[in-house]
Formats: structure tokens, C-alpha cells, sequence
């Protein structure tokens, strides 16, 4: 039955407006449905689509998770399955100890940053996290055993949405309409130094004629894994530990460079790396990945006041508390900034050395730091929908929303540098001895506990009304148009010390500030064949920090025959600067100096200025050895600290998106979907390449700079460039990003009665291009170089027959190269496995375990630092296993 043309018969109104954001393209791989159900004439809303129609596969290219795949997954939270997830094309950011982000995770959508990627909770846009400066969603907070099923619109949708979901959109659709009860419970650990994990849920519903209560219960909680768990897994793979510089007895940089007390292997977690120099085990003590216990709360409600008007209320409270654990701090802040180190007297009693130096110092007496994190996120949403006469019939719905997302942490055992500096000018205080009473003594004078509280909250209105607006020989020209309204307010509050920069051992910097944002949007559906649809659409934004800009769609739709469907859609959008961007404060970080092929002339990476001065001193003096730096200022991969600046003047970014696809569904078991995608943005808001803003510094460029320490004199008398301390990095307008691909998807069901069912889902995403044209230099091609894989992939086989099923879940992630032997990546392939069985007394038990091969990730010293993986695009847990138990009543 071709249900296009039954298109004039039907009218927008024939169900509410809250009817969920629906399923599901053919291609998406949900189940399929009853055949009691196929012929259901109702229209329904597509998530990149506010107007409802008959037709489930669109111009959009959707990618529909059910609930039943999140399940066999097997993953522990919504957040682990996302991120695993091929359209997050180079990994996203997660739960990580020693980062401010440790209780955080995000999806960013063909890589271009979270912050391109519109998170929606059931259509709407979710709250973003303050501790994330507003700019992206902490996809931590949603509660797994709350989601029905997870769209993923996989083009942007300025047009629809709003003008930042340039990247894709994410909607999760969250339970409603439930009855009954459920209570689930899981368990995991794993074979290796992945963390134990569990969960709790309970989940239920009541209804009557008038409407439905829904609410959902939700605990999870994942141990800490600490970097001591790991060892011997990097010892197997060829790796050690890292050592760092900044030692419990100080390493001492004088005229000479840089030399350890001649007893520094005595002291605890302090190894000799040469005869000269030792280097704290930082990771003896130090978590990998933070714990994280989330507890949330759902309530889903909906209720008839009339017949024609409902009312429904959506409130979802979650909170998570994590604990993060690093190596005591490095005293990287001596009372005058980020990055500029203690110093000590050729005349202090304490100093071995007899000249005036710079220590490289580590504050031990008070432990490791350590850091509570608690987050909070509340959203409510409050509104009508209903359906009236007007344009022949139409539906409307207005709503009301409210939603803050917050942070409070706690941060022990950091402290006051210039407190620290006062002890050690007036020779009260040993640094080249921790078991010396003077550090013990001084513990509870320097210590210090950093504070931190964020809060991004929003108030936001919104409404529209869908109607036919006339018939034409193929269909009604179908039109939706609305309004949207919301107002920001981003507070990021430090402690006094930690604002006024005389802490050491952290990092971060506060911000504030206020925005009110409006739009106005419009979508016709225009059926000009029986076989062909357009779709316009424009959505004016308007920002009042940033001004406004109208962003236009058209898409297309071509069925030829009814098996067979060619689309295609070219949009435009813009992304405000968060107001962190604009009006945040100056903030330390540490990066490294990556090489700049690009630049003119192309810079090494590292510190180029102290390289060349330090090879031409090694060659004078006979000795290629000879390093009197932290680091080797001649390599790329180890750190500085850089000072990145917020600047009022930013200007939105602007993006041009543009995809051409087709479907085959030759049958109701089988479908295939080829799409091509190319996004490019302008005016992106970034930094110059860092090496770029390192050579600016010693150059003496406007707006940049280098602060370095005393100069080193070589053995040979060769003064040599002091060590760089901090490096000004501000960020600006004027970047180009470009990424382009292709997705394949492919679904297969067959029903051979006595040996069972049988299903397979692929999805496959390779990047062709993704280039990015800094604000100075030439474009630089990522796609296939280290850490930029060109392919990611999932194939999902199941069985099921009767109350027994399996799924075997296979995950590719390409390789990835540099073009040397040293700086590759092999392809990294796991499997997940599961099993359950539906029990007669209304359950089911699932047994399983994700990577199944017990595959480390691809381990390389010269792309990262320790612990020598991105823990953002791959795992280390090795075999986790999992049993989860379901009870329905």
C-alpha cells in the first residue's frame, strides 16, 4: 500500500502533538513491527521533522536506537553507549580522573566537538552543564533505564532545531505512556583493571481514560580505577610509567640546567633517571577514571482536559557524585600566576647547589588531591497541546520549561604558592627533603582546599501550531510554524585564592554573564508528485550579546518506485560564542607544542626557540646528550603551560551543510541506506596553532607572549633560553573546518519458524575529509592521522526463538597513522556477547560480557602522554563481564 496517497484524506490534527518523536526509518534497525500495526494511517513526528506525516523514512538520514539494543549492549549507562557509538567519530570526552572534566561525558557527532552536537530530551533541547561553559550537555546526567529509544539525526538541523545543531542531533526519547511495574538490577566487573559497576531500577506507570503517570527510578554507580590497576598491563605492552619532573625532592634548575639532590632515589615514588636527575612515579598513586553514582528520578504525565486540549508534565531530577584521585600536586605556582615556579637562593641553607635556581617541586605532605564532585540537573517542563479548527484543522502545542544544571566541587589538598615561596625564602622549609620536619610542619600553612561552583541555567518557552495549508493534485502542502524563547545565565564561582591565581596544582578560571535568545521558525512540506516531496524550512535566531541570523533548508524526496527512495537536503546554520568564549576569565591549561607543517616557515613543535639553541650548544660541546630542560624542548608530545584568553568581540560561526542519500527496502526484513554527508564551517572560534602562538611569544606579536625563566648557560658558555613558564593563547575568530563522508547502514530479519529469528544491523562511517585551516597557516588534514580513524563500524548479529536470544555485537575502529612506524595506531576490533532467557515468572536474566578478547587499546608513548591511549575513543577495561536481572509484575 503506498500510504502517499492517502495524503488528503488525512488531516494534522488526527493525533495530539505530544505524540512522541517517532520511529523510525527501515534503516534505523528498531524492530519490526506487527502487522496489526503497518497499516496504522495516523501520522507522526520524525525527529529532524516538527511535521507529522505518514511516510517513516524522510530526507533526514535517522539512525533510531531501541531500547532493546541499548540492552544488548551491555553497556553500564547511556553515556558509555553513545560514546561507543560509530557517528562519535574520534571518541568524546568521559569520566576521567586528574581533568576538570572527571564527571563528565559528552557525544560529538563526526567529530567536531561537543559542542556542535544538540542533545535533545524528548524534542527538546537539553539543559547544558554549566562546568562545560554552557556550550554542550553533560550526557552523564540521563538515567539509562528512563530511555525508550535514542534518534540520532545525523546532519545538521539549524533550520528545525536551532542554529547550533550543526554537527547532528541526539534525541532521547524518554519513557511515557508506561503501565505496570518493572524492578531491573545489573551487576559487571571485569577480568582485567576495568572497574566494577552495578545498577538498580525501578519503573513504573498508571493510567486511566483522562491519562498516565510514568516514573522511573535510577541507580548506578562505577567504582574508581586507579593507574597502580594498570602497571602490569603496560609493562606487558612495553610501557612504564611515566616520571615527572616535578619531583617530592625538588629537581633543581640552575645556570647548569636541571639537576636532583644526590639522594633523590631514597625518597618514596622517586626513581633515578639518570646520574644526575630523578623523576616522580606520579602514577603510583593517581585514579585513571573517577568514580561516578548517579541517582535520578523521571516523572512523565499526561492528562485530558477536554477533548481536544491535554495538559502534560515532564520532570527529571538526577544527581551523580564522583571522586577523582591525582598525584599530589606540582607546585607550578609560586604566588605570580600559573606556570612560574618557585624559586630558592644561592644563600639558602637548604640549597646544595650554591646558586640561584628554579625548583621543579612536588607538594607531598599533605597527600594526593583529591576531588568531590557532585552534579546536579533539573529540568521541568510544563505545557497544552491540542487540536482546534482553525486552517480546516490544525494541532498546537506550548510549553514552558525550566532547567539548571550545577556543580559543586570539592578539591583537597592543593595550596598557596606564595605561602610555600615566603617558607622557603626565609629557610624554614627543605624542598630536597620530604622526611625533613620543615615539610611536614608546613602542611597545614600552605594547604589549601579549591572550590568551585557552576551553574548554567535556563528558562525557555516555546510553541507551535502544524495545519494544512492547501491541497495539491499529489497532497496537502503541509506547514508547521513557532517560536521559541530562552534565557541563559552561566555562572562559574572559584575560591578567593584560586581567583586571584596563587594556587598551585589546579587549574581553571571563573566566568559569568547573561543572554536572552529568540526565534521564529517555519516548515512546509510540499508534495509535488506522488513520488516527489520538498521540504522548505527557516528558522531566524537572535541572540541579544551577538545579533541574529536567518538559516534556510531544503530538502528532497524521490520515490521512484515504493522500495526505493533518493534523498537530499542543504542547510545553513550558526553557532553563538558561550559565554564563557566572551566573557570568561583567563584560564591555564596544559597542552603540548605540536608540530605546524602549515606554518610559514612550518614550525618543529616544541619549544623552536630553545631547540635550536640547545642542538647548537650539544654540537659546540661534543654531547648530543646533554638536556638541561624539564622537557626536551626539541620534542612535541610533552606539555606547557598556556594562558587562554576570552575575548567580547567574537562573532558567531557559520556552517553550510549539504547530504545526498538512498534507501532500498525491497521488503519489510530488509533495508539498505547509503547517505553522504559535508559539513563546513567558517569563522570557527579557535586558537593559532599552538606552535604558531609559541614563535608569536618570542617574537614579541601583539596579543601573544612568553614568560621564561632565567637563562642556562651551556657548558660551553652558551647562554640558552630560560625555560618557558606560561604561553599566551588567546582565542579569536577566523578558523575553517571541513568534514565530509559517507554512512552505509544495512538491516536483515528473517523468521525460519522452528530455528528461530534472525536479525543483522551494519553500520559502517567513513570520513573522506576532515580539514581544518587554522586562523594562521595553511589547512591541515586530519582524516587517517593518529587519532583520527577514517572508519568506524558495528555489526549486530542476533537469534532469538522462543524465550531464548543471543546478540554478538562486533565494534571496528580503523587504524591511524602519521606516516611513521612510531606514531600509528593498529585497527582495534572487540566483541560483545550476551545471552538471556525470558523466565516464567515474567523475567528475564541476561549474561554477557563486552570485549570478549580481553583487546588493550592501541598503546603509543610518542602520540600521548601517560598513561599512552585516548581514553576518549577507546577503553582499557579489558573484559568486562555483566549478568542483569529484569522483573516485571
Amino acid at each position: 500500500m503506498n500510504y502517499r496517497n492517502l495524503r488528503p484524506a488525512l488531516r494534522l490534527g488526527m493525533l495530539p502533538a505530544a505524540v512522541a518523536v517517532a520511529l523510525v526509518p527501515a534503516i534505523a534497525g528498531a524492530q519490526e513491527a506487527p502487522a496489526s500495526q503497518a497499516t496504522t494511517l495516523d501520522r507522526i513526528e520524525v525527529t529532524g521533522s516538527r511535521i507529522k506525516r505518514v511516510d517513516m523514512e524522510t530526507a533526514a538520514p535517522i539512525t533510531t536506537i531501541s531500547r532493546q539494543d541499548i540492552e544488548a549492549a551491555g553497556e553500564l549507562s547511556v553515556s558509555d553507549f553513545l560514546r561507543n557509538n560509530v557517528y562519535n567519530s574520534f571518541g568524546s570526552t568521559r569520566e576521567s580522573s586528574g581533568s576538570a572534566t572527571g564527571s563528565f561525558s559528552t557525544i560529538s557527532l563526526r567529530g567536531l566537538g561537543s559542542a556542535y552536537t544538540l542533545v535533545l530530551l524528548d524534542g527538546r533541547r537539553m539543559t547544558a552543564s554549566g562546568s562545560l561553559d554552557g556550550g554542550a550537555a553533560n550526557i552523564n546526567m540521563i538515567p539509562t533505564s528512563a530511555v525508550e529509544r535514542i534518534e540520532i539525526l545525523r546532519e545538521g538541523a539549524g533550520a528545525i532545531y536551532g542554529s547550533d545543531a550543526i554537527g547532528g542531533v541526539v534525541n532521547i526519547i524518554l519513557r511515557k505512556d508506561y503501565e505496570g511495574l518493572t524492578v531491573a538490577a545489573g551487576y559487571e566487573t571485569s577480568s582485567g583493571p576495568g572497574p566494577n559497576g552495578n545498577t538498580f531500577s525501578v519503573s513504573g506507570g498508571v493510567s486511566s481514560d483522562r491519562g498516565n503517570v510514568t516514573f522511573v527510578l535510577d541507580h548506578q554507580e562505577r567504582d574508581m580505577m586507579y593507574n597502580r590497576d594498570i602497571r602490569g598491563q603496560l609493562a606487558d605492552a612495553g610501557y612504564a610509567f611515566g616520571l615527572s619532573t616535578y619531583n617530592s625532592s625538588a629537581t633543581f634548575a640552575g645556570p647548569g640546567g636541571l639537576v636532583s639532590a644526590p639522594n633523590c632515589d631514597t625518597f618514596e615514588n622517586s626513581y633515578r633517571i639518570s646520574p644526575t636527575r630523578c623523576g616522580f612515579d606520579h602514577g603510583a598513586t593517581s585514579a585513571n577514571e573517577s568514580s561516578l553514582s548517579r541517582d535520578a528520578l523521571l516523572i512523565n504525565g499526561n492528562f485530558d482536559l477536554t477533548d481536544n486540549t491535554s495538559a502534560f508534565f515532564r520532570g527529571l531530577n538526577s544527581n551523580t557524585e564522583s571522586l577523582g584521585v591525582y598525584a599530589s600536586a606540582p607546585v607550578d605556582n609560586a604566588g605570580r600566576g600559573p606556570g612560574v615556579l618557585p624559586t630558592i637562593a644561592a644563600s639558602n641553607p637548604f640549597n646544595p647547589f650554591g646558586v640561584d635556581g628554579t625548583l621543579y617541586y612536588r607538594f607531598t605532605p599533605l597527600g594526593t588531591r583529591d576531588s568531590v564532585r557532585r552534579d546536579t540537573h533539573r529540568e521541568y517542563t510544563l505545557g497544552l497541546k491540542g487540536m482546534n479548527d482553525l486552517f480546516g484543522g490544525a494541532d498546537w502545542e506550548l510549553a514552558v520549561t525550566h532547567g539548571k544544571s550545577a556543580l559543586s566541587s570539592v578539591n583537597y589538598n592543593y595550596g598557596i604558592g606564595s605561602t610555600l615561596q615566603a617558607l622557603i625564602d626565609a629557610g624554614q622549609y627543605n624542598p630536597f627533603d620530604p622526611t625533613h620536619p620543615s615539610v611536614a610542619a608546613a602542611g597545614p600553612m600552605v594547604g589549601h582546599t579549591v572550590l568551585v561552583e557552576t551553574a548554567n541555567r535556563s528558562f525557555g518557552a516555546d510553541g507551535h501550531i502544524g495545519f494544512d495549508l492547501f491541497d495539491m493534485p499529489a497532497g496537502a502542502v503541509s506547514v508547521v510554524t513557532g517560536f521559541e524563547y530562552r534565557d541563559d545565565r552561566l555562572d562559574v564561582v572559584y575560591d578567593a585564592q584560586s581567583a586571584a591565581g596563587n594556587v598551585f596544582g589546579s587549574a581553571g578560571a571563573g566566568a559569568n554573564g547573561e543572554r536572552a535568545y529568540y526565534a521564529g521558525y517555519f516548515e512546509a512540506l510540499i508534495p509535488v508528485l506522488d513520488t516527489l516531496d520538498f521540504t522548505l524550512a527557516g528558522r531566524y535566531d537572535s541572540y541579544n550579546d551577538v545579533g541574529s541570523k536567518f538559516s534556510p533548508r531544503v530538502s528532497m524526496e524521490f520515490r521512484p518506485i515504493d522500495s526505493l527512495l533518493f534523498r537530499g537536503s542543504w542547510g545553513e546554520g550558526f553557532r553563538a560564542p558561550t559565554l564563557a568564549d566572551l566573557y570568561g576569565a583567563s584560564s591555564a591549561t596544559n597542552l603540548n607544542s605540536p608540530p605546524v607543517s602549515t606554518a610559514n616557515p612550518p614550525h618543529p613543535g616544541g619549544d623552536e626557540l630553545a631547540c635550536a639553541a640547545l642542538q647548537a650548544a650539544q654540537t659546540a660541546i661534543g654531547n648530543p646528550a646533554y638536556q638541561p630542560y624539564p622537557v626536551n624542548p626539541c620534542a612535541s608530545t610533552d606539555q606547557y603551560v598556556w594562558i587562554v584568553s576570552s575575548n567580547e568581540n567574537l562573532i558567531p560561526e557559520e556552517s553550510t551543510n549539504w547530504g545526498l542519500g538512498a534507501v532500498w527496502s525491497p521488503n519489510a526484513n530488509v533495508s539498505v541506506a547509503l547517505d553522504y554527508y559535508d559539513v563546513e564551517l567558517e569563522n570557527v572560534i579557535s586558537t593559532v596553532p599552538r606552535g604558531v602562538a609559541f614563535r608569536n611569544g618570542d617574537n614579541g606579536v601583539p596579543g601573544y607572549g612568553v614568560i621564561r625563566g632565567n637563562p642556562i648557560i651551556a657548558p660551553n658558555g652558551a647562554v640558552l633560553p630560560g625555560i618557558p613558564n606560561q604561553i599566551m593563547l588567546p582565542v579569536d575568530n577566523g578558523a575553517v573546518q571541513t568534514v565530509r563522508g559517507v554512512d552505509f547502514e544495512a538491516n536483515y530479519r528473517v523468521d525460519t519458524g522452528a530455528a528461530g529469528s534472525f536479525n543483522g544491523k551494519l553500520t559502517w562511517s567513513h570520513t573522506l575529509e576532515y580539514d581544518f585551516t587554522p586562523i594562521v597557516g595553511g589547512t591541515i588534514e586530519y582524516a587517517g592521522t593518529a587519532g583520527y580513524p577514517e572508519d568506524r563500524a558495528s555489526l549486530a548479529l542476533g537469534w532469538s526463538r522462543g524465550d531464548f536470544d543471543v546478540t554478538l555485537i562486533t565494534n571496528y575502529i580503523g587504524s591511524s597513522s602519521n606516516d611513521a612506524p612510531d606514531e600509528s595506531l593498529p585497527s582495534w576490533v572487540t566483541y560483545d556477547l550476551q545471552a538471556g532467557v525470558n523466565l516464567p515468572w515474567n523475567a528475564r536474566v541476561a549474561l554477557g560480557a563486552r570485549n570478549l578478547a580481553n583487546k588493550q587499546p592501541p598503546y603509543n608513548d610518542n602520540l600521548y602522554g601517560f598513561p599512552y591511549y585516548d581514553n576518549g575513543l577507546y577503553n582499557i577495561y579489558g573484559r568486562m563481564m555483566y549478568m542483569n536481572y529484569t522483573q516485571n509484575f
